[in-house]
């Protein structure tokens, strides 16, 4: 669980960009899991056909750990779900349950001959009732008392890359390190590609490492993101949609793994658990723009990758898909690049301007 707005600070990277958020939703609200089609040789692949323990400390065992968590290695087509309640905080009022939601996600990894690692998969995720359960096309939101339409957020196709080593200059919070790098959109006022080469101001790199930990036969795995970037349902196109210029979501994962999975070089993916928080503004189908409503929307969910098979889909999700989007069950076609994705930039994509 990814941004359209991201897309051309990406760009400045090539095809050695930051990894992708239509992760998004999949595992979470924006991105995706596990592993489809088979692609070129992995000639910088740690070794398969062992198992042993993992050395943490390098940039190709993080690459190989996380694709194996996150999605596959493999040829097969790998499912993972995932589902939450999204709460309203208005004011100094408590909490408000406002709707859930389900989805799910596949993705397969690949690792090129130069350390990086590439991606592609599917995503997709629907808000429920809170009470029954099935999903939501209308919703009656209780700030306006107008019956809104539900626009879920289908991503049919996410390839971006895992670097093995990114400038140091360019990023600076999460364990990727992104902020700098997708840019400060309320601040940030130089052009994306004014940046001067793939190794930023300084030349600089540091590896893919991530913050791992091992607790008794488990790995756990915390992982944070926060953007801030321009708006894609603009206030002059969606007045009624939009929340501003500016959107600045956030999603807080935590990872559990089983360590005999994950340091199985046979194996070509691991089963996994996860708990995720994510904050952002209001979505813009519930048309919050001139509400005059002042408050921020988070989510506690959780995500999986247990079977990797389509018991892993959420049940309505499942329906709902094979009814109306089968393709989004089948493996990706290619490996061609294709533009990150997020909530925002699938409204601004099917939704009619105002």
């Amino acid at each position: 669980m990814y941004l359209d707005a991201m897309r051309s600070t990406v760009a400045s990277f090539s095809r050695r960009g930051v990894l992708g958020l239509g992760v998004a939703a999949g595992l979470g609200g924006l991105s995706g899991l596990a592993g489809l089609a088979s692609g070129p040789a992995r000639a910088a692949s740690p070794a398969v056909g062992k198992s042993g323990a993992l050395d943490l400390t390098t940039a190709a065992d993080n690459i190989y750990a996380f694709a194996k968590t996150w999605g596959t290695l493999g040829d097969e087509i790998v499912f993972g779900g995932h589902e939450g309640v999204f709460f309203a905080v208005v004011g100094d009022r408590r909490a408000m349950p406002l709707f859930g939601y389900v989805g799910f996600g596949s993705l397969q990894f690949r690792i090129l001959p130069n350390g990086d690692a590439e991606y592609r998969g599917k995503d997709a995720t629907f808000y429920t009732d809170l009470k029954t359960g099935e999903l939501l096309d209308a919703w009656q939101n209780p700030f306006t008392g107008k019956t809104v339409k539900v626009y879920p957020y289908i991503n049919e196709q996410v390839t971006t890359t895992i670097p093995a080593s990114y400038p140091a200059d360019r990023m600076v919070t999460d364990a990727y390190r992104w902020e700098i790098a997708i840019g400060n959109a309320a601040s940030r006022k130089e052009d994306a590609h004014s940046y001067r080469g793939d190794q930023g101001e300084s030349g600089r790199s540091v590896p893919f490492v991530l913050p791992w930990r091992r607790v008794g036969n488990h790995y756990l795995l915390t992982w944070d993101w926060m953007l801030e970037v321009a708006n894609p349902v603009t206030p002059e196109g969606w007045p009624e949609a939009s929340t501003g210029p500016v959107i600045n979501p956030s999603e807080h994962f935590t990872f559990f793994v089983p360590a005999g999975e994950l340091e199985d070089r046979g194996r070509p993916w691991a089963t996994m658990t996860a708990g995720f928080f994510r904050q952002c503004p209001w979505l813009p189908w519930m048309r919050m723009g001139r509400s005059g409503v002042e408050g921020r929307m988070f989510a506690n969910s959780h995500s999986y990758k247990i079977t990797g098979g389509l018991d892993n889909i959420p049940r309505p999700v499942r329906a709902r898909l094979e009814r109306d989007r089968p393709d989004m069950l089948l493996p990706p076609k290619d490996w061609t690049q294709h533009p990150v994705g997020s909530s925002w930039g699938y409204y601004a994509k099917v939704a009619p301007k105002e």
